[in-house]
């Protein structure tokens, strides 16, 4: 069985949910995530990232606020592995989905 550590970050944008939740469908794709699904009524879009020395999964929720848009982004991946000591899986998949957003 593997060894499974998340990690979250939480950042506001202006607009509507409808828009952000578009756009973070499309970046989770950009960024080479695979089984992207999208839950409208929850706001909520998961995706599994399956790389050579990376395996894991994202959940983008978004919650909205006066004028902003609450992004949640938590990835939960596989520790067990040589590549892990050198650089953590959680921040690489949460750089996939923020440097495509």
């Amino acid at each position: 069985m593997a060894v499974r550590k998340s990690k979250e970050e939480t950042f506001s944008v202006k607009g509507n949910t409808e828009e952000w939740l578009l756009k973070a469908e499309q970046a989770l794709h950009k960024g080479g995530f695979a089984n992207v699904k999208t839950n409208k009524l929850l706001n909520q879009i998961t995706g599994d990232y399956k790389k050579l020395t990376v395996w894991g999964q994202i959940i983008v929720t978004l919650l909205p606020e006066a004028d902003n848009v609450k992004i949640n982004a938590k990835s939960t991946a596989n520790t067990d592995n040589i590549y892990a000591l050198f650089r953590s899986p959680n921040q690489k998949i949460l750089d996939q989905f923020k440097n495509n957003f």
